[in-house]
C-alpha cells in the first residue's frame, strides 16, 4: 500500500479541521475583545485622571459602585471595570469552550470545561466576599 493512499483526507476530516479552525477563531476573538475592552476602559480611566486631577483614585476594590462611578465619570469606576473585564476574560473563554464542546456533544471536554469554570467562579466569589 502506498503511504499517500492512507494519508488522504476524507470529507469528514476536512469538516473536522474546518470546525477546529472555527473554534480557534471564535476563542481568539473572545480573548481579543475582552483585552480590547479592558484596555479601553483602563485608558479612559487614565485620561480622566489626567483631566480631573482633583479626583482621588482609591485603591479599594468595589463592584457595586462601578456603574455609579462610570456614570459620574470617576476614574476609579473605569479602572475597576477594566480590571474586572480583564479578569473575567479567561472565564469567558472557558464558557465559550464549554458551549462549543456541548454543541459538538464532546461530553468529556464539556465536563472538564464546566469544572474549570466552576473553580474560576468559586474562586472569584470567595475572593470578593473574603
Amino acid at each position: 500500500m502506498s503511504p499517500l493512499k492512507n494519508s488522504a483526507l476524507t470529507d469528514e476530516d476536512h469538516r473536522d479541521r474546518h470546525n477546529e479552525t472555527r473554534l480557534n477563531t471564535s476563542i481568539s476573538r473572545v480573548l481579543m475583545v475582552g483585552l480590547l475592552v479592558a484596555i479601553g476602559l483602563l485608558l479612559v480611566g487614565v485620561v480622566l485622571t489626567l483631566v480631573r486631577p482633583e479626583l482621588d483614585v482609591t485603591r479599594k476594590s468595589f463592584i457595586k459602585g462601578i456603574p455609579g462611578a462610570i456614570a459620574s465619570l470617576e476614574p476609579d469606576g473605569f479602572f475597576q471595570a477594566g480590571l474586572f473585564v480583564l479578569l473575567a476574560t479567561p472565564a469567558a473563554r472557558v464558557a465559550a469552550l464549554l458551549s462549543a464542546y456541548a454543541r459538538r456533544r464532546q461530553w468529556a471536554f464539556a465536563g472538564i470545561s464546566l469544572v474549570v469554570l466552576a473553580v474560576l467562579v468559586l474562586s472569584a466569589f470567595l475572593g470578593l466576599v473574603g
